[in-house]
């Protein structure tokens, strides 16, 4: 995979962070709630962010084209999440990326 499928421009040399990426990394941890879950982390810091489990069950109860409408809502807000921590627009696949690379 090259550089540019790997979300990472074209480096010349430089690293990751001299090109103004940041660390991205999805991490299980203990919740608060008891249990586990996956929390984001953005250069070492905890992204704000949590799906509301009870808003996603009742769409799942009221039938697939409210789940689907649901999980469409999850992915936007959690987009614009990543983006404004980052203080840039970034895209789904972007996120995908970094969840395998490790940079954004």
């Amino acid at each position: 995979m090259s550089d540019s499928e790997n979300n990472i421009p074209k480096n010349d040399g430089l690293t990751p962070e001299e090109l103004g990426m940041k660390r991205f990394e999805v991490k299980t941890r203990p919740s608060k709630k008891g249990g586990l879950e996956n929390a984001v982390f953005i250069d070492g810091v905890l992204l704000d962010w949590q799906v509301d489990l009870n808003s996603l069950m009742e769409a799942y109860l009221m039938g697939p084209e409210y789940l689907r409408e649901a999980q469409k809502s999850i992915e936007k807000h959690f987009i614009e999440s990543v983006s404004d921590s980052l203080g840039r627009k970034v895209t789904y696949q972007q996120i995908m990326i970094a969840s395998k690379t490790g940079w954004i």
